[in-house]
Order: C-alpha cells, then sequence, then structure tokens
C-alpha cells in the first residue's frame, strides 16, 4: 500500500477521506482507512495517521463514518447518447404490457405536438408473440405522423404505418442484407424490423437528432451516472457526431467521466472504410476522449432469432440466424484493423458468431503477429465449452453484461422456446470464463438489456452474484454454477474494466498517482446479503478529485 506522495514530496491535499472502508482494488486489492486527493489525483492512501500530513487550511474533510469507498465504477459496454435521447424521448421502459405502451405513447405525442416523428425505444419482446408488435397498435394511438420505438436490446423496432410509407416500405421490398422486415400471411410488412440494415430503412428517412438535441441527452445521461457511481465508459458504437458531442462537453468542463470509444464499422465498405476509420482516431484525441477501438456487429441477438448459432433454433429447425457479415470479408476486415493498431470490439450473441470470432482473432495474430492488443467479444451469451479457454489462450477480453443473467419473463417468452432447455440454461458462463483464465470486463449495455433496463452498476454486480433478478419474481437462479463472488463482480466492474480499454494506467483502483476516481457507498457491502446488494446508495461520487455527485442525506 502506497502512502508516500506520488511525486515524492507532501503537498497540501484538497480533499481528505478519513474513517472509511476503503477498498482499493486493483490487481494486489488491500484495506485502508483514509486517503489524500489534491490536483485531481491521489496523493496518498493508507491509515489515518499517514495522510494527517496532507491537511492545510484549505482542505476539506470528510469523514465517512466506517462507510464503504471503491473505485469509480467503469462502464465497459453502454451508449450513453443514445441512452440519453432516450430519456428525454418517448421511453417505454419498465412498462408492463401493451395497453400501457399505447397509453405512454399517446400522452408522448399529445405532449409534443410540435414533433414531426415520435422516436424512442424500450419495449420488451416478451409483451408481444415472437413474430413482434403490429403497426396497427401504433396506428391506433398516432397516425398523423411517423413513429420510430427501438426494442429493449436496440436490435428491432417497431413502426407505424406513417413510418413504413416515409421509408417506402411495402410487400414489394426486400429484406436488406443482414436485417428482416416481419410479414403477415399475406406478405404485408407488420412494422416490426430487425437488426440495424432493415431499422435503418426507417430511421435513415427520418429527421436526425439536431447537436442541441444530443447534447441534451448526453447531459442526462452524465446526471444518471454520476448517480450510479460511473467515472468511466466505453461508448460501444460511436460516430464522429457522438465524439464531437463529448468534445464540445469536454470543451465546457461539463464532462463528468472519461471517455473510450469504439468507432461503428459498416458490413457494406469492408476495409474500405479504414482510412475513415484511421481519420478519426487522429482527430478525437484528448485527455478524456479516447478512440481506439473499432466496433463490428456480427450476429444479432436470440429474441429475435438473429444470434448466429452452431446448430438451428429449436421453434425453427431449417434456420440458424443472421450472420451480419460474410466469413470472408468479417475475417478481412478484424486482420486489417488489427495491422493498424485498433482495438477489435466484436458484438457475438450466439455460439457460432463467437467461434467464428475468436477464428479471426487468430487469424490476425498469424497475420500480424503478437502484440497487447485487448481485443474483445462481446456479450458471449451463448458461448461453445470448447471456446471458453480461447479468450485466456487468445489474450481476448470477455465483454459481458451481468446484469442479464437471470431467468424473467424474457427467458420463458423467448429464450426458453427458440433454445431448448439444454442451451437457455447454459448461458453467460462467466465464472466458467474466469476460471479458464478469462478476463472479465463487465458493462450494462445501458439503455438495452433485459425486462429490467439498469444503468446501476450496483444492479449488475447483485445479479452476477446471485444470478437471479431484482424485479422478476423468479426465485430460482440461472445456472448457479456460474455465480461470481462480490469481489470478482466488483473487479470485473473497475479495474478489469479500465484495464479492458487501456485506462489502467490513470483509473480502476484507488493508488497514489491515479486519478481521483471513486465513491462512497452508504453500506459496507461485506455485510449486506447478496440479495442486497443493489440496495446500496451511492452517497458521494468523485471524478478526477471533483465532486459530481453528493446525496442530499451525506453531509
Amino acid at each position: 500500500m502506497n502512502v508516500e506522495n506520488f511525486r515524492g514530496q507532501t503537498q497540501h491535499a484538497d480533499i481528505l477521506v478519513q474513517n472509511g472502508a476503503i477498498y482499493t482494488g486493483g490487481p494486489e486489492p488491500a484495506w485502508a482507512e483514509a486517503l489524500a486527493i489534491g490536483g485531481g489525483r491521489i496523493l496518498a492512501v493508507g491509515k489515518s495517521t499517514d495522510v494527517q500530513a496532507y491537511v492545510g487550511p484549505q482542505t476539506e474533510v470528510i469523514d465517512v463514518a466506517k462507510k464503504m469507498v471503491l473505485p469509480g465504477f467503469f462502464d465497459s459496454h453502454l451508449h450513453p447518447i443514445e441512452g440519453g435521447l432516450g430519456l428525454i424521448r418517448c421511453d417505454l421502459a419498465g412498462l408492463d404490457n401493451l395497453d400501457e405502451y399505447k397509453r405512454r405513447i399517446s400522452e408522448y405525442a399529445t405532449l409534443h405536438a410540435e414533433q414531426a416523428v415520435i422516436m424512442g425505444g424500450g419495449w420488451s419482446y416478451s409483451n408481444f408473440y415472437a413474430e413482434g408488435p403490429h403497426r396497427r397498435d401504433l396506428d391506433e394511438v398516432v397516425s398523423d405522423r411517423p413513429v420510430f420505438l427501438q426494442a429493449i436490446d436496440g436490435h428491432s423496432a417497431w413502426v407505424n404505418s406513417k413510418a413504413l410509407a416515409l421509408a417506402g416500405i411495402s410487400s414489394q421490398t426486400n429484406d436488406p442484407p443482414g436485417g428482416v422486415i416481419e410479414r403477415d400471411v399475406d406478405g404485408q410488412p407488420t412494422g416490426t424490423l430487425r437488426e440495424k440494415p432493415a431499422m435503418d430503412l426507417v430511421q435513415g428517412a427520418c429527421p436526425a437528432a439536431s447537436f442541441e438535441e444530443l447534447l441534451s441527452g448526453a447531459r442526462a445521461f452524465l446526471a444518471e451516472a454520476a448517480r450510479a457511481g460511473i467515472t468511466g465508459v466505453h461508448d460501444a458504437r460511436a460516430s464522429r457526431r457522438l465524439l464531437e458531442v463529448y468534445r464540445e462537453l469536454e470543451h465546457r468542463g461539463e464532462l463528468t467521466l472519461r471517455v473510450t470509444a469504439a468507432l461503428e464499422c459498416d458490413p457494406t465498405l469492408g476495409v474500405a472504410q479504414i482510412p475513415e476509420l484511421l481519420r478519426i482516431r487522429q482527430e478525437f484525441r484528448s485527455h478524456l476522449v479516447s478512440v481506439s477501438a473499432a466496433k463490428v456487429f456480427l450476429d444479432g441477438v436470440v429474441e429475435g432469432h438473429t444470434a448466429w448459432l452452431n446448430l438451428p433454433y429449436e421453434d425453427r429447425p431449417d434456420f440458424r440466424g443472421v450472420l451480419l457479415w460474410p466469413e470472408d470479408r468479417f475475417r478481412e476486415i478484424v486482420s486489417a484493423l488489427d495491422r493498424e493498431r485498433f482495438q477489435v470490439h466484436v458484438h457475438a450473441i450466439g455460439d457460432a458468431a463467437i467461434g467464428l470470432t475468436l477464428d479471426a482473432f487468430e487469424q490476425a495474430r498469424r497475420l500480424n503477429g503478437l502484440r497487447d492488443s485487448r481485443h474483445q467479444v462481446a456479450h458471449l451469451d451463448l458461448i461453445a465449452p470448447a471456446d471458453v479457454p480461447r479468450l485466456a489462450d487468445l489474450r481476448v477480453i470477455a465483454n459481458v453484461q451481468p446484469g442479464w443473467a437471470y431467468i424473467d419473463n424474457l427467458f420463458f417468452d423467448t429464450t426458453l422456446p427458440f433454445l431448448g432447455k439444454d442451451r437457455a440454461e447454459s448461458m453467460y458462463r462467466f465464472r466458467s470464463l474466469v476460471e479458464a483464465g478469462a478476463c472479465l470486463a463487465c458493462g450494462t449495455d445501458w439503455p438495452y438489456g433485459g425486462d429490467v433496463i439498469t444503468l446501476r452498476p450496483l444492479d449488475s454486480v447483485r445479479v452476477g452474484v446471485t444470478r437471479q433478478g431484482i424485479a422478476s419474481g423468479f426465485a430460482p437462479p440461472h445456472a448457479p454454477e456460474e455465480r461470481l463472488d462480490l469481489w470478482a463482480m466488483l473487479d470485473g466492474h473497475t479495474w478489469q474494466a479500465a484495464y479492458a480499454h487501456f485506462q489502467d494506467g490513470v483509473t480502476g483502483s484507488i493508488e497514489a498517482g491515479k486519478s481521483a476516481d471513486l465513491i462512497v457507498l452508504d453500506q459496507d457491502l461485506r455485510n449486506v446479503p447478496a440479495e442486497e446488494i443493489h440496495q446500496a446508495k451511492v452517497l458521494l461520487t468523485l471524478f478526477q478529485g471533483r465532486i459530481v455527485f453528493r446525496d442530499r442525506g451525506f453531509f
């Protein structure tokens, strides 16, 4: 435990935190009582007597009264500005049935009569049949303008007749490569669009969000993130426009966390897009924003029948899902990105997609040589047992979402009938991955997810420890043998997530010299039953030594 000033000399602290249960985190975690912060960094951490020399006339001394202090959370995979827009648009998250959806949409449309298009999302597959929601239900509440609403996982959209007409989608429209337009028995579009290529037919015809709207969405996200104790994020689907928003917020001094970002790759462009990705990577380099990764969506999701599987779906014996990239083009882009020293971040849900991703990483290493690439497979919902040890062997990071690993309505309505009992019960092999030596970096994928959408890492930790849902009401844990303990889950949400995005030298643990990114909880998690971890509250969030959230009841 380092109790020396990182510059080698004593200076007065801006903030001194004392009388705490401080879990330092990191590869060699320890416990401390106090820490000193100055100039945005941690000056010293240790016993109370070790840091008293840093107290000066302007030092704010915070006695946390034995409360738990942790490194700030780092969300390794989410969509901050998309989620922020959802907070200020038509938000259906948390509603339980079609009637509630229709009521919310109608109220929103009435309150926002000036909007030419109603945008939003958050609807759950479990509230509809397997073929998805229908346009007629939207037409009943909004018939005068287009409506575009994304599902909870972002892989499907529900649109009304006006939206279909705006995009020119009819019974004569072919499914775009990698996308599906759901149709009725007469071949007419029902209003459900699967995967980005199909969704973009409508979304591309709608007015894009203005820069001011994007800023508003980003600010809404930042407020929620600070409240949740998040001091670092990885934007898993960035674009030049979103990066411009982050840059503007940093310029204004409003960016209250550090951002790493992955640039989304277009399967229709292949390697031809790499020069532009390189230009963007070079352009957006700053103290708080880093663009080092490229994102490739290889398949879809189980609930949309678009995850790419080794064996056919249980309810569709002639169908294995949707591969969004041709295999040869996918292998080519992975090797080309690796050659340009991009960190490659691949969305792979189905076992066939995961296997293909690992094959592509192995090929890239063979062609380009070994380096510290920290490539990632995101989600890994259904990984074949033979592929589990390959992540550690290839030094590939498992970017997982522990908050999904529980039994809920979605499990019974889609996962179980679509995959069958054996595959459905073998999903989310987190413990197996850790025991095989993989680095586990945890994220929420907010605003996407299961029946309960959450941005709070403490919710994710709780589900990862118990394998039970917070609000689902189902007692049996999902694959209880895959549970992880509290410390593994905290590590996955702090220093391992920071490591996954090349930020471990700056943040992720409480060490002298690192950025003062930390949180104070109202409870010591060592004394909290696993089922109650999510009830802990963040009382204080510091980013670079600045208080960015303080609970009103705290001091």
